[in-house]
Parts: structure tokens; sequence; C-alpha cells
């Protein structure tokens, strides 16, 4: 199917708006100015405000699912897999939450769970990918729900700009890091 160019600008435009201003504090004015159309050009793609954050949110997904998909395809080893996805995943995920993914669970709470059912589904996947580590030899016998939940909050605190620039270190090195003590540990052998 050919990809509307219109659509997708206003899907683009909307997007960027939405997450630095959330949601709620965007109106379909300032998404019509800012493309320079009126809103009437909008509606004909675009039934409500509700409609482009839905669309937005399939884009994301589709993202997500791409690029989890090429990495499944091009790496073999499940720590690498694991360590990829979830940076992909946070790197696509943590601005949307300042803002937009608040005033969803407030503003459209079905849209909410959508996203808290996809979340669920990515973490699943990658708890399966520790389970294949572990029956592959590759990762000693631990709970995989705990370890991704252990996983995904080292990953959660090195996120925050201010602790990375505290610590003189970029984003990347962190999740090194992060990757390295989580599947090594800290005591030396």
């Amino acid at each position: 199917m050919k990809a509307n160019p219109v659509k997708e600008k206003i899907l683009t435009v909307s997007e960027a708006r939405m997450i630095k201003f959330g949601y709620r504090k965007v109106t379909m004015d300032e998404i019509a100015q800012d493309l320079g159309m009126s809103k009437n050009t909008i509606y004909k793609h675009f039934q409500s405000k509700e409609d482009i954050a839905e669309a937005i949110f399939e884009n994301l997904r589709g993202r997500i699912n791409e690029k989890i998909l090429s990495v499944e395809k091009r790496e073999k080893d499940p720590l690498r897999m694991i360590s990829q996805n979830i940076l992909f995943i946070q790197k696509e995920l943590s601005p949307w939450f300042e803002h937009f993914l608040g005033d969803i669970k407030i503003e459209l709470p079905l849209l909410w769970q959508k996203f808290v059912h996809y979340r669920t589904e990515k973490i699943l996947e990658i708890e399966n990918l520790i389970e294949e580590g572990i029956r592959r030899k590759k990762f000693r016998k631990v709970n995989p729900a705990i370890a991704m939940r252990a996983f995904l909050g080292a990953v959660d605190s090195i996120i925050n700009p201010e602790f990375l620039q505290n610590e003189n270190i970029s984003f990347q090195s962190a999740m090194e890091d992060v990757l390295d003590i989580w599947s090594k540990g800290i005591v030396q052998e």
C-alpha cells in the first residue's frame, strides 16, 4: 500500500508536538498552524486528535517491531539480541514518557491499555530470549522475569541525561557498562 504523503506529514508534525507538549496541551489548531494547512485538510485524513494519537502509536509500534525483527535476523547471541532490543526500545520510548504517555493514561485510557499490552508483549519476548539463553547454557539459571526487570531498572536509571552529564559518560558507554554488569555481575572470579 502506497503511503499518503499528506497523512505522513500530519503524523510527523503531530508526533513531534505531542512528544514535546503531551497529548492534552496540543490542539488541532496548533497542528494545522505547524503544517501550514487548514484543519479541514487534517480532518480529511483523521477524524479527531484521538485518531492522530492512535496512528502515532501504531507508527511507533511498527518502528519498534521492525527493528526487533532486524536484530533477531542479524544476531544469534541471545545476550546481544537482548541488549540491542532493549536499547532500541528504551531509546524509542524514553521521549514519550515525560508528557504523552502520562496524558493518554488519563485522556485516552483505551490507547493507554494498548500501550501497556504492547509493552508487556515486548517484555515477555525478551524474557523468552533469556529463557532461550538458559536452555542454550549461555546464561545461568535465573528467574527470567526478575532478570528482565533488573536490566530494565538499570537502563531506566541511566537514561537520565543529568546522570550521564554528572558522570561524564555517553549513553552508549553507560549501556555497555549496564550490559556488562548485568551479564557478568560485579564479583571478580
